[in-house]
């Protein structure tokens, strides 16, 4: 409910935005904000994380409420908090960085 009000905001604003017309430079920043996404393609890519993907779908209920960090198909730290975990992770040495997520 909470995101269908945002974009009905978010909308209206783009309708405001459009009456205004050149009344607002095509440089401004507002203009840059509620202009439609532009989509970058990058030769950059990550390592593969179907590891990682394949031990969330197997332990999701034993962690289910953590935040976790993985390397591969190992758990290298859990944590009830974010802030937790990434203290604990800042410690900790790793051959590649580590996926983090919150197992809801």
């Amino acid at each position: 409910m909470r995101s269908l009000l945002a974009e009905g905001r978010i909308l209206e604003a783009v309708r405001l935005l459009e009456e205004a017309g050149d009344l607002v430079p095509p440089d401004s920043k507002i203009r840059k904000v509620l202009s439609p996404p532009t989509i970058k393609l990058s030769d950059r890519r990550d390592v593969d994380r179907t590891p990682e993907f394949r031990w969330l779908d197997t332990h999701e209920v034993e962690y289910q409420g953590k935040w976790v960090a993985l390397v591969e198909d190992e758990l290298v730290a859990s944590s009830d908090t974010l802030k937790e975990l990434l203290v604990q992770i800042d410690q900790l040495q790793f051959a590649r960085r580590p996926l983090i997520h919150h197992l809801i």
